[in-house]
């Protein structure tokens, strides 16, 4: 029997093969339809726009010029073409593209200050950053590094941190064992060897998992881009599970518990290999393995952190929108997404004086319970897909956050530009689901069994310059919203004799916890501000002061609800931005961002970050300088 005849026979007698292998071609037919195909907007890449690196502005109120710019509706521009509601780095990175491309944005943000967690704040001559501790995946000619270059003109400059980036610390805090997590892919399993040398196989098992994930997240990527009707049938048939290799292996709905029990009974050991997890707000027997993978790949090759502080993030894409007639106006609440008479988003109203804006594009980067609970309609809300994934999901943990403004430098005190992440027990599922479960009235004395300390002026070189003499340090723990709701409608500073008497508890008992780690820091503290998730709330207007958004649990990974929480919602008009359609961290929000523009685009911009990928290799200069000039 020929090859051809086998074919054919084969088909015959198994439909279902038939069925898939049609619907694999629709797939690939329509999606290189959908990005190469029709009309497509302009290329926002079509230059480098790079430009020499300029002097750092230290000068806050040069910066507040352009991180502040208080809203008004006189200086809202004319001809808008899209309204950004939120200026974290998803909306400010789509407001970016989009300018590259020739549409005018305005960008709206509730805060005094933009950038969303990429801001930071200064109090008592101490800078803090808020949200952006560290990034992953930015070395030189890495595709989130151009991506990023261009959203920033080439201005945002990175700081290598130590080489272990992240040190583990595991018992009581006065005596923990330190367990360093090295830079570099193979290095990074080497260590960990050399530190387990007796569970050498089950760490190598691990690393083979982890390494086979690395093409994974394109595909989880193209399941947020379809179109709807196609989605539709790619999960309906259950055709993803060919074609998506996170669902094909099980990565996605396995969870990171279960893996880790498959290679090792080493509880220590276990603990080590999911001590990230606070960084998605997931404990391991209930995150996806999938999105475990995927934060691990993205450390591969260590930590960087942004040189002068986070806020040069929003300061220089700021910069951007603002050169081609756009504006990002801060104090610019939302209240409401207005719609037509046919459910078509179609502008916003803002603030007390229910100023009314209107463009063809209506971005929201302010998360999708506050899009579709509190700022849409809600006869249009409810129509859609999404507004019911919001209940079925849930939202993330919330966080206390402690800054602590020490006397001395980074250097006096020998601090490290690391991330230490201290568990005072091996079972991460078992101390901190107890210490989530607390009852409110007994929070102040319950013992917190997880911190993670960091040294924000380590990290930056240029802190010395700008506050010498002085460090900063940031203690972050899981919290839970109901210790706080009571408060949630009080004023700052105005929320009475029992809630400063928590915080001050927990706040006392995290910097015990740093001093335990490092003794030189006894006696230095001269500031300490806590943070709680009603702080969360007020200034990044979290409904219950989840950092993280909506939770991000082995629910969100399931295809039925990932291929929902995408840029372009089943409302038309409307957009999404930020870690809600992919993940948390600032350079997914960048991709979701790029992932937003190229659906208003029309165009692959992904297609166009590789194009100029090569282009830049080819050259390996900045482009010539030009003046600033959008597409026509």
């Amino acid at each position: 029997m020929g090859v051809v005849e086998a074919v054919i026979s084969l088909a015959a007698n198994n439909q279902s093969l038939l069925i898939a292998a049609v619907l694999l071609l629709v797939f690939v037919a329509t999606i290189y339809s959908f990005f190469s195909g029709g009309q497509k907007g302009i290329n926002p890449l079509q230059y480098d726009h790079r430009r020499a690196p300029e002097p750092f502005v230290h000068d806050t109120k040069l910066r507040d010029v352009v991180l502040r710019e208080r809203f008004k509706p006189t200086k809202v521009p004319d001809n808008l073409d899209a309204i950004i509601i939120g200026s974290g780095a998803g909306g400010l990175s789509a407001g970016v593209l989009l300018t590259f491309a020739g549409l005018k944005v305005l960008v709206l943000e509730q805060h005094d200050q933009a950038g969303g967690c990429c801001h930071t704040f200064v109090e008592k001559g101490f800078e803090f950053d808020t949200g952006v501790h560290y990034v992953g995946d930015i070395e030189e000619g890495d595709v989130p590094r151009i991506l990023v270059d261009q959203v920033t003109c080439g201005q945002l400059r990175w700081a290598k941190m130590d080489d272990a980036f992240d040190i583990v610390a595991v018992g009581k805090s006065s005596n923990a064992k330190l367990f360093p997590m090295k830079s570099g892919e193979d290095r990074y399993y080497q260590n960990l060897v050399t530190q387990f040398p007796q569970e050498k196989a089950a760490i190598m098992a691990y690393a083979d998992l982890i390494k086979d994930t690395q093409d994974c997240l394109l595909g989880f990527i193209a399941l947020k881009m379809m179109p709807w009707w196609l989605v539709d049938v790619f999960v309906t048939t259950g055709l993803y599970r060919w074609v998506l290799k996170c669902y094909r292996r099980g990565y996605a709905s396995t969870s990171l518990q279960n893996v880790l029990d498959k290679l090792t009974d080493n509880k220590k050991l276990k603990l080590i290999l999911s001590y990230l997890c606070s960084d998605y707000g997931v404990l391991p027997k209930d995150v996806s393995f999938f999105l475990h993978a995927i934060l691990v790949n993205h450390f591969r090759f260590g930590a960087y952190y942004p040189t002068n502080g986070t806020s040069e993030i929003p300061f220089h894409m700021i910069q951007t929108i603002q050169r081609a007639g756009g504006k990002v106006l801060v104090q610019a609440s939302v209240t409401k997404i207005l719609c037509d008479s046919v459910g078509r988003a179609v502008g916003v109203r803002v603030g007390k004086s229910e100023c009314e804006i209107r463009a063809k594009y209506i971005i929201s980067d302010a998360g999708v319970t506050n899009t579709f609970k509190k700022l849409l309609p809600e006869n249009v809300a409810r129509q859609s897909s999404i507004y019911p994934l919001i209940d079925q999901v849930g939202p993330s943990y919330a966080f206390l956050s402690t800054f602590i403004g020490v006397e001395g430098s980074t250097r006096d005190l020998n601090l490290p530009a690391s991330n230490i992440w201290y568990y005072n027990a091996e079972d991460i599922n078992q101390s901190l689901g107890d210490y989530l479960k607390v009852k409110a009235e007994e929070v102040e004395d319950t013992n917190i069994p997880f911190s993670f300390i960091a040294f924000p002026s380590a990290k930056d070189p240029e802190y010395e310059t700008k506050f010498p003499g002085k460090s900063s340090a940031l203690v972050i723990t899981l919290a839970n919203w109901e210790w706080f709701k009571e408060w949630k409608d009080e004023k700052v500073r105005h929320r009475g004799d029992r809630y400063e008497g928590i915080k001050d508890a927990l706040g006392r008992q995290m910097w015990q916890q740093c001093v335990d780690l490092f003794p030189q820091l006894e006696g230095r503290k001269v500031y300490m501000e806590v943070g709680t998730p009603v702080t969360n709330q007020h200034y990044l207007a979290y409904p219950h002061g989840e950092m993280y958004g909506l939770d991000q649990g082995l629910t969100r990974y399931t295809p039925e609800v990932a291929r929902k929480l995408r840029p372009a919602t089943d409302i038309k008009g409307l957009y999404l931005t930020g870690q809600d359609t992919l993940f948390g961290g600032m350079i997914p929000a960048v991709l979701t961002g790029m992932m937003c523009a190229s659906q208003i685009l029309n165009r692959n911009i992904l297609n166009d970050v590789l194009q100029l990928k090569k282009q830049i290799g080819e050259t390996n200069s900045l482009p010539p300088t030009r003046s600033f000039k959008t597409s026509q």
